[in-house]
């Protein structure tokens, strides 16, 4: 197995966060790595999708929502060769408008250290600046519900 995480502050609501992650057709519109997405379902385990990332190969990656704690985290489980990888979210206060978010990535068989040499480094590095672009659209959520008041 191979692993590694990241995680970060933004501000923005817990709320306003949930309410972005778990809009997985909204994905492309905010995630710099994601080029287009499509989801099957409600945002449960069991639920499924894909994503073409700017990162990995630029072909669809499927994955299946196996994990999620109402506003606390979702995992999300896609096969590998011989394997699998899981993205385990979380998000929690960290004061008023702040919230800390960590990604942590699992890469599990023989694909790892494939996975590792071409493609972890810049999965790492690009995670920041998804948090990054989670906290703008969350606090763009909050103002636009804001306006339509």
């Amino acid at each position: 197995m191979y692993a590694f995480e990241e995680s970060d502050a933004i501000d923005a609501t817990l709320d306003a966060v949930w309410q972005t992650v778990s809009d997985v057709p909204s994905w492309a519109t905010w995630d710099p790595h994601v080029l287009q997405c499509g989801f099957d379902g409600p945002f449960e385990p069991g639920s499924g999708g894909w994503t073409i990332s700017r990162l990995v190969s630029r072909q669809r990656g499927y994955f299946k929502l196996v994990k999620v704690e109402d506003k606390r985290s979702y995992t999300t489980e896609s096969p590998m060769p011989g394997g699998k990888m899981l993205i385990i979210n979380a998000y929690r206060e960290a004061g008023p408008d702040r919230v800390e978010v960590s990604r942590r990535v699992e890469v599990y068989g023989p694909f790892t250290p494939v996975f590792r040499l071409f493609w972890a480094k810049a999965f790492q590095g690009d995670t920041r600046s998804t948090f990054e672009a989670l906290g703008q659209e969350a606090r763009r959520r909050t103002a636009e519900a804001g306006s339509a008041r």
